[in-house]
């Protein structure tokens, strides 16, 4: 019964985000012009593998990220027209099976700063750096009961050009799990995280 709650509860938590994000998404089109302003140029499916260990037990942390990823370009709002890279303001709503140290889901929504800087041609080199609210289905001494919690992230990668409008993305996050003060207990859970994400580009 526990689990089934908590998947109802988790379904209904990505449904109002993933509307959220949409209606954004077609707001910017109404809006956009295809040189300047903030539009959607990416919508992605990612997936990875997330390890680390709980500083109190020394347990393993696993978790299974899966996430959608909808990528603004907003170079042309801070100034970037001229640039070769390109900033983007990135919605990555997520719902991540936990595996250790027992059962669970992670799920919310993180919100990206992401640069793209050309390498070559079909590669790109990425930089990211996301924070966001998310619920956490497991008890722990570090975090305490089930609940409340934010998701911090920074990562490295490379995106690499499949089509003209298509690309797969690996890279590098370290994610950090907390609830920013505003419970006890707060010591965190760390874990190193290999993604990789195939994009639609725009």
């Amino acid at each position: 019964m526990k689990q089934k709650k908590l998947c109802v509860f988790s379904l209904q938590l990505q449904g109002l985000i993933l509307v959220s994000v949409l209606l954004t998404a077609a707001t910017s089109f109404a809006a956009a012009d295809t040189r300047r302003g903030f539009q959607l140029d990416e919508i992605a499916i990612g997936s990875g593998y997330a390890d680390g260990h709980l500083k109190f037990t020394r347990a393993t942390y696993k978790a299974v990220p899966a996430y959608l990823r909808f990528g603004f370009d907003m170079s042309s709002t801070v100034g970037m027209q001229e640039s070769k890279g390109r900033l983007q303001l990135a919605f990555e709503p997520f719902c991540n099976p936990v595996t250790k140290p027992e059962s669970g889901v992670e799920s919310g929504l993180n919100v990206f700063f992401r640069y793209l800087h050309p390498l070559s041609a079909s590669m790109k080199l990425v930089s990211e750096i996301g924070s966001g609210p998310m619920y956490l289905s497991i008890d722990s001494e570090e975090q305490g009961k089930a609940g409340f919690n934010f998701l911090n992230q920074f990562g490295l990668g490379a995106q690499l050009a499949v089509t003209g409008k298509s690309a797969i993305t690996i890279g590098y996050r370290f994610r950090h799990l907390s609830n920013g003060g505003t419970s006890q207990p707060n010591r965190g859970i760390n874990t190193n995280t290999a993604v990789i994400s195939y994009s639609w580009l725009y």
